[in-house]
Parts: structure tokens; C-alpha cells; sequence
């Protein structure tokens, strides 16, 4: 407030932070944990981009039907849950879309809905669509009602409408939380107390933005000043110097002073403490922090993108990926043959890469242990064989690179060594 005391005295002015204002009545803080939407959590830059990491991880992965264990694994793309696989799910999504829905659903909802159109006469899938979580709704023991309107997918093509139907119908992928429920609990629900606090920072933020000034400023007048001439002064001021696009440059006569008002370091404790870190966005959707642009904090040195891959792929995407598989091979329809010898997986071989030079090292070194062939690592590379089948000859340590030596005749030994000039025979 601008004022000024009869007989010349000077005005004291007094900066409150928000946590002080506590004291006399002020409730904003107390509130932090309300109710948040999605909409709210989805705005926040590093919990949107985990799960879309989350997610489109999930997408770049090829889903392959397998059989066997060990080095006798072999894919079996002839079936026809590896047609269904690899072909586009059905005429709305493209394969990396499904699984996106899927991941995407996973991230924010902890579950994520399927919908298999099933050929009554073979009873296979032929299409099968990711269904957004807001259609579904678990009414209990594998019965769930399914929602039909504008905006989202229609599986039968009827329009808006609401369907009852059971497991044969929806697959269910339970996410992780609340076990011995149908449903695994949201990571909104879950984090709730966590995510308050950055949604009311971001909504503080914009307000101040939308009612801020340029000037951040007090101004005070001379003794012999009315309160009625301030406020006739006053909105010329407003027009000139406030909001985000008023001037920066004040120009005041009659003897009024300009004087600045910052942020308390209260205040500013208070925006730093409240702020969602990368490091909890990160523990939240379980996705490493050096993929959100932040340095793990579970090491001074950080880590390389291989390492971060690896601990990824083992600590986070990797349940995930086993938790979707694990849906799909306990399906009926999809997969109905007891004692199951043909199981879905996805292939991960390639998600862990390392540089250029790594993975150079890597190879030549499995050529020359004998692990892979020269032509098997030439294909890795997307190289053509050598000519001749020079490249399927195996290399054993310690040759260092060079083909073994030919065996001789029957007795599988190699080739005897010359004798040393002088030495007895």
C-alpha cells in the first residue's frame, strides 16, 4: 500500500512470504493436496516426457511369437499369432499406435484394455484394438463395461453405445499396486501428495504472469499527497506499466519515489521446494533420470547411455514388458494350447546399443572367441557373407583373429610342429 503518516513520519513496509501468511488465515498452501486431474499431472514437462519415454519404448519393440529356451530359441512367425503380431492391429492403429495406447495407459492409469474381435467359426483374433482407459470400466470378476463415443475407438462399428461384456472379449493388462484388486491403482491416486505440489506452483506461476507487472516496484509520494490524488494517478500508471507487454521505464514527477520489491527468500524457498524435479518424475514412471535431461543421483560420474539402457531394461522396462507378455500368453483366445510351447516376447536384443567403438570392440572380440561367425557379426552389421564361405570358418582364442588350423586326417589332432635344427629326435 502507498500511504503517508501526518506530521512527515516515514512509512515501514513489510515483505510476508506465503508460508508466513499462514498465521493469519491464508489457506492456498494447505490445499496443495486436493483433488489433481490428468490433465493437470499431464502438463508437467517431466512427467509428460517419462511417459512418453515409457511409452514409445514400448511402440519401437517388435512383439515376436517363440519357441524353446537357450540356444535353441527360434521364432515362429508362421503362426498365427505371429501374423497377428506383426501386421497392422486393425484399421485405426498402426502397430507402434497400439502399443503406444498400451504403454500410455500403463503410465498414467496403471492399466491398460484391450478389445479382441474374434473369428467365431477358427475362434482367432483377427483384429484387436487398445481401448482408452476412460471407455473401460471393471465392474468385477473379468466383467467390464465398455463405453462407445465421439473421440474414441469404436471396435464394432455401431457407434456410441455402452457394451457388458467379460475376458473373452477384453484383454486386461494390470499394472503394478493394490495386489488382490481387479484394478492396479493410478500413479495419480498413488503420487496424489507429490504431484500437488508442482500443479499449484505452475498455476501460481501463471497467474502472477497474467496479472504481473514489468515493474515490480512500490511507489511512494511526498507528504501533502491525498490518497483521492493517488487514485487519480494511479490507473494511468496501470495503463502505462503493467501487465507483460507495459513499458520498463517509469518517468515520475512531483517528487514520487520508485522503490524495488523483490521475492523473500522464503518465497523463493518455497517455489525450489515445490518444484517436481526431474529426479521424481523419474522415480515415479521409472524411467532413468539421464533420459529426462537430469544426472543420476545414485552416482557422482554419470552413467553411459549403455549402463542407463542396461538398468533400464532390467529394472524397469523389462517387468513391464514381461507384464504385457505375461497378459497376452494367459489369454485363452490368443493363446489357448495347454502346456503352451509357443510363448510371445518381445525382442530386446538390439535395445541396449552402446557408441560405434564399443560395439566394434564387442564384435571383433565374439568373432575371435569363437562366439559368432564372421559373417554372423557381417549380418549384425548389415553386411553380405564373405565370398567363398571363408566367413563361416570359426575362430578360436588364441589364433587372434586368424582361421584355425586344418586338422589332420582322421585323428583330429593338428598338423605336427617341425622339429627345432639340433634337437634330438
Amino acid at each position: 500500500m502507498i500511504l503517508t503518516l501526518q506530521g512527515g513520519r516515514k512509512v515501514e513496509y513489510f515483505a510476508f512470504a506465503l508460508t508466513d501468511m499462514i498465521r493469519y488465515g491464508y489457506t492456498g498452501l494447505r490445499g496443495l493436496t486436493g483433488t489433481i486431474g490428468e490433465d493437470a499431472i499431464r502438463g508437467i514437462p517431466a512427467i509428460n516426457r517419462a511417459a512418453r519415454i515409457r511409452a514409445e519404448a514400448i511402440a519401437s519393440l517388435d512383439l515376436r511369437c517363440w519357441q524353446g529356451e537357450g540356444p535353441d530359441k527360434k521364432r515362429q512367425d508362421s503362426t498365427w499369432q505371429g501374423r497377428l503380431f506383426s501386421a497392422a492391429p486393425n484399421e485405426w492403429q498402426t502397430r507402434f499406435a497400439f502399443w503406444e495406447a498400451v504403454g500410455e495407459s500403463l503410465a498414467y492409469r496403471g492399466n491398460a484394455y484391450i478389445w479382441k474381435l474374434v473369428d467365431p467359426a477358427t475362434m482367432r483374433i483377427i483384429d484387436w484394438y487398445a481401448l482408452h482407459p476412460d471407455q473401460v470400466s471393471c465392474k468385477g470378476a473379468g466383467v467390464y463395461e465398455v463405453t462407445v463415443h465421439d473421440g474414441y475407438i469404436d471396435p464394432v462399428g455401431r457407434g456410441p453405445g455402452k457394451y457388458m461384456v467379460d475376458y473373452d472379449t477384453i484383454l486386461h493388462v494390470r499394472g503394478h499396486g493394490a495386489g488382490g484388486m481387479w484394478e492396479a491403482p493410478s500413479p495419480i491416486k498413488v503420487f496424489r501428495d507429490a504431484l500437488a505440489a508442482p500443479v499449484e506452483r505452475q498455476n501460481h506461476e501463471t497467474r502472477m504472469w497474467r496479472r504481473g507487472t514489468s515493474l515490480q516496484v512500490a511507489v511512494t509520494f511526498p507528504q501533502g499527497v491525498s490518497k483521492e490524488q493517488v487514485d487519480e494517478w494511479k490507473p494511468g500508471w496501470q495503463e502505462s506499466y503493467e501487465g507483460t507487454g507495459g513499458s520498463t521505464t517509469a518517468v515520475l514527477g512531483g517528487g514520487a519515489e520508485i522503490k524495488p520489491i523483490g521475492m523473500t527468500a522464503q518465497d523463493s524457498q518455497f517455489v525450489e521446494m515445490a518444484h517436481l524435479t526431474v529426479e521424481d518424475a523419474s522415480r515415479i514412471m521409472g524411467v532413468p533420470a539421464n533420459l529426462l535431461g537430469a544426472p543420476s543421483m545414485a552416482s557422482q560420474t554419470k552413467p553411459t547411455l549403455e549402463e542407463d539402457l542396461m538398468t533400464w531394461l532390467r529394472f524397469g522396462l523389462g517387468p513391464e514388458l514381461e507384464r504385457i507378455e505375461s497378459a497376452l500368453q494367459d489369454d485363452d483366445i490368443l493363446f489357448p494350447t495347454l502346456g503352451r510351447s509357443i510363448y510371445p516376447a518381445f525382442d530386446t536384443d538390439a535395445f541396449v546399443r552402446g557408441d560405434i567403438m564399443t560395439e566394434a570392440t564387442v564384435l571383433q572380440q565374439r568373432v575371435q572367441s569363437g562366439i559368432l561367425l564372421i559373417d554372423e557379426a557381417r549380418q549384425i552389421l548389415g553386411y553380405k557373407p564373405l565370398p567363398g564361405g571363408i566367413g563361416q570358418i570359426p575362430q578360436i582364442t588364441p589364433v587372434g583373429g586368424a582361421p584355425n588350423p586344418s586338422m589332420n586326417g582322421k585323428s583330429g589332432q593338428a598338423p605336427p610342429e617341425p622339429a627345432l635344427e639340433g634337437a634330438p629326435t
